[in-house]
């Protein structure tokens, strides 16, 4: 029988015994036996229960860092390109909640403003546009309740790229506006002070106005046009500069082999990549310094204004301006340009936006800028930087031989006519989503 002198605190509830003892004494050394043995049961118990709990919480680790991959195969090395095929040509901006279980296709609707009016819509279409980018084989690491490390990788290299495409346009904006005179150390410098700078200024809002969506740098000559919004000379430039690098921009306009629309083969510009110019345009050009949903400084809403965009362009896919706007942008991006691709990028539909952005899709939709011109019916007002001064006048652009600026005509881009087979996991509703976007 143990004694008390050998073992811990918990052991001294045993008790030592002669030989010689007494009835009564031996039967209050069994009960302090018996206390002591449920005692040990008790406490093996708790840890038995310690230990589960342990290894579930190891184990879910594991799945959040990406270590638990069902599918055994390596996907580090494809991830950089999915996530910046995405950035490029289905949505600015992504979130964990976009990673669920394949929700299928969207219910088909008389109306197709059923698909833009509530975030949970706006979700689920970036969850299609995720399955249909990412290869059959790797579906099953979607699904972020299940296996996070996987949206963790792709979110990260989504972000990282995007401030990728924010470096390059900052770093270029003295090619991109060697027109207007403006000191370089002020275009190359985040979180500059640009608010006394007229001429930028200029870009941003209109004479007397605050900064508002719909900007002068995104109209040619700065004049506001509705019908002719998104054709900027410079927010084509960035565009350019986006899918095809620096080299695009200069004489003889010869795009770099590595460039994303050459990496990735994109043939077309989307509704998101249109967006994504003239909202980063406009960021590169304002004092914010670092990149966030709202700007610390200027107060911008960046992801409602480029939301408000993307849906303007495509509710309204079909209006023969609109398809011009597309045809314009198109011609000057891919002018002198030929690339070759595998498959093509779908949008996805957009969420509902701000009421305040009524007016301009009414004058969207008829083509014409008969409506009130105030700042308060154009949409958004989040800025505060204003300006007395005449808006600049941008020079004409000259892109591969060709001139193009306000009124200018435009060639068609040469784009090869053979196309390779569709991959395997492209779905009838990226075909279909590309054509309703992609006038």
């Amino acid at each position: 029988m143990p004694n008390a002198e050998g073992d811990d605190d918990n052991h001294g509830a045993l008790q030592a015994i002669d030989v010689d003892a007494s009835r009564s004494e031996l039967i209050e050394a069994l009960k302090s036996c018996q206390l002591y043995a449920m005692q040990l049961l008790a406490e093996n118990r708790t840890l038995q229960q310690k230990n589960a709990d342990l290894m579930a919480a190891t184990s879910k680790k594991r799945r959040k860092g990406g270590e638990d991959n069902p599918t055994g195969l390596d996907y580090k090395g494809e991830i950089i390109r999915w996530a910046k095929e995405f950035l490029l040509t289905q949505a600015l901006f992504i979130d964990i909640t976009a990673f669920a279980a394949n929700p299928g296709e969207p219910e088909p609707s008389a109306n197709p403003e059923d698909q833009l009016s509530t975030n949970e819509a706006y979700t689920q279409n970036l969850t299609i546009a995720l399955y249909a980018t990412i290869p059959v084989k790797f579906h099953s690491l979607v699904d972020a309740r299940e296996y996070g490390g996987f949206a963790k990788d792709f979110i990260r290299e989504h972000g990282d790229g995007r401030s990728s495409l924010i470096n390059v346009i900052r770093k270029n904006l003295p090619l991109i506006l060697k027109d207007l005179n403006v000191d370089p150390a002020l275009l190359l410098t985040a979180g500059a002070d640009r608010s006394k700078n007229d001429t930028l200024t200029s870009l941003l809002c209109f004479p007397g106005k605050k900064a508002t969506l719909y900007a002068p740098v995104l109209f040619p000559g700065t004049t506001q046009n509705m019908s002719v919004c998104f054709t900027g000379p410079i927010v084509m430039k960035v565009h350019r500069l986006m899918l095809f690098g620096p080299s695009s921009l200069s004489e003889g306009g010869k795009p770099a082999q590595n460039s994303n629309g050459m990496k990735l083969g994109i043939q077309d510009i989307t509704a998101t990549s249109v967006s994504a110019a003239s909202i980063l345009t406009r960021f590169v050009l304002s004092p914010d310094k670092e990149w966030a949903s709202k700007g610390a400084i200027s107060g911008t809403e960046w992801e409602a204004d480029y939301r408000a965009y993307h849906k303007l362009l495509v509710r309204n896919f079909h209006l023969p301006h609109v398809k011009k706007i597309f045809k314009k942008i198109r011609a000057f991006v891919f002018a002198g340009i030929t690339v070759r691709s595998t498959g093509g990028p779908i949008v996805v539909d957009d969420s509902d936006v701000e009421d305040d952005i009524n007016d301009a899709m009414r004058r969207f939709e008829l083509g014409t800028d008969q409506a009130n011109d105030s700042d308060d019916d154009m949409g958004p007002d989040p800025a505060a930087h204003s300006t007395a001064t005449p808006p600049v006048q941008a020079e004409n652009l000259s892109v591969a031989g060709q001139e193009l600026g306000p009124g200018a005509a435009v060639a068609q881009p040469e784009v090869e006519a053979e196309q390779a087979p569709v991959p395997a996991r492209t779905r009838p509703t990226r075909q279909r989503n590309r054509m309703q976007n992609n006038p």
